[in-house]
């Protein structure tokens, strides 16, 4: 019997802890809290990333691929992100704020390739904007509330060029 009780009073203990956690991080993100958002990126990057970009950007996927190159070494990166297509506009969601480093290196670079739905896509013209001007919004009201998220990411498909036939 006292073993049940330990083990009850134990289970409560981590669901309490997991709970004040929980919640201490989405009042981080959402204060804009420097030190939760850098190890929210941090997790993203080093751990979750890396789940995400096995199926990121194939066709059905909830994930895309924002491609690009970095703005100090060169080195291309890719992130996965989630991205709602309007003709040629694409926007994505900038949960973690403007200091990510992927929106510093599109940014620089003026565009990324995104990788959405098994197809490669240049990607141009990088503007935050607020997500309330955006479709994200209403298809993403819940997280958007929840994690106090203000703006989001709106790149243009760049133009294609014909291809050259040889003759």
């Amino acid at each position: 019997m006292a073993f049940v009780r330990t083990l009850s009073v134990i289970a409560a203990l981590v669901v309490g802890a997991v709970l004040v956690a929980g919640t201490a991080f989405v009042v981080g993100v959402r204060s804009r809290d420097e030190r939760v958002l850098g190890f929210a990126r941090r997790m993203q990057r080093d751990v979750l990333n890396r789940g995400a970009l096995r199926d990121a950007g194939t066709a059905g996927s909830p994930w895309a691929v924002v491609r690009v190159p970095g703005r100090v070494s060169g080195r291309v990166y890719d992130t996965p992100v989630g991205v709602k297509r309007v003709g040629d506009d694409l926007y994505i969601s900038l949960v973690y704020g403007e200091g990510t480093q992927w929106l510093r290196n599109v940014r620089a670079a003026g565009g990324a390739t995104v990788i959405h739905d098994g197809r490669e896509i240049e990607a141009t013209d990088p503007e935050v904007v607020p997500i309330v001007q955006t479709p994200i919004a209403a298809a993403d009201r819940v997280a958007i509330s929840l994690f106090g998220i203000t703006h989001a990411l709106r790149l243009r498909e760049a133009a294609s060029a014909p291809l050259e036939m040889k003759a």
